[in-house]
């Protein structure tokens, strides 16, 4: 056989040598790194240039957040942070899936909740801090709840939207064929929500490390928000933005990981 009559790539591999990086991607690595070189350029020379009080350089933070990393004050808070949005995620994902098919499936559900759950989504979360620093506490219960709150709704409205982009001639073909409810659910219904529902998990996975920060600054000090509260009131402001930055990351890591997990979820889709 010759090298013209390999698939794409093979020919490559049959050389010896390795498939080469897709131009887009290539282009998209260099365009990511090029603006984030450009920013800290950007970011050190105003640091020099204005005083290092408002600003500070960017090698003033990235000394900060090295100390902050070394002495284990980012790590440690960030275990608390994430223990306090992995219970908030988790009890978000048991109330809003469920829900979201619930409603998503029954004329009767998404009449009477519907409305609510979109009432729910548009308020600000803040607003029940009160209530929630009432019949909670201000402790972990309460800093829990008002992550899972950060985050159920978004989760419940993409898991309604998966259930209802399901094809109603695959549910009635299930039926004509004798399936029963439950397994017209698992086989057809399930699956054909599930693009959305995992997307719906994913963004939830940023949603709810952003309520568990917020919840440890405005409910309670605790974690990387008193981190963050300590440096911004004795005005260090290196170590504040330091670890601004580090809860950026995090963000990014975990993100970075829900779409791993989203891909596998779905691969077999070929989305």
């Amino acid at each position: 056989m010759s090298l013209t009559a390999l698939p794409p790539g093979a020919a490559t591999a049959a050389a010896g040598g390795l498939p080469s990086l897709e131009p887009w991607k290539m282009w998209g690595w260099i365009a990511r790194i090029t603006l984030v070189i450009a920013l800290i350029a950007t970011w050190q020379w105003y640091g020099e240039s204005r005083g290092s009080f408002a600003i500070p350089a960017f090698t003033v933070v990235a000394e900060a957040f090295w100390e902050g990393i070394v002495s284990g004050d980012f790590l440690k808070a960030a275990l608390g942070t994430l223990m306090t949005m992995v219970f908030g995620y988790s009890i978000a994902v048991s109330i809003a899936v469920p829900m979201g098919v619930w409603i998503g499936s029954s004329r009767f559900a998404r009449n009477v909740f519907e409305p609510l759950v979109h009432a729910a989504y548009a308020t600000p979360v803040s607003l029940f801090i009160p209530i929630i620093g009432i019949y909670t506490g201000l402790e972990l219960g309460g800093r829990v709840a008002l992550t899972a709150l950060w985050c159920v709704f978004e989760i419940m409205v993409s898991t309604i939207s998966g259930v209802r982009s399901t094809p109603v001639a695959l549910i009635e073909m299930g039926r004509a064929y004798g399936a029963s409810r439950s397994k017209v659910y698992s086989s057809i219904v399930i699956p054909a929500a599930l693009p959305l529902v995992v997307v719906g998990l994913r963004i939830g996975v940023g949603r709810a490390i952003r309520g568990a920060v917020t919840a440890e600054l405005l409910l309670s000090a605790a974690n990387l928000g008193q981190v963050v509260l300590f440096a911004g009131s004795v005005l260090n402001i290196p170590r504040l933005l330091a670890a601004i930055i580090f809860v950026m990351l995090l963000g990014l890591v975990l993100m970075a990981l829900a779409g791993v997990i989203e891909r596998r979820a779905t691969g077999h889709l070929h989305l």
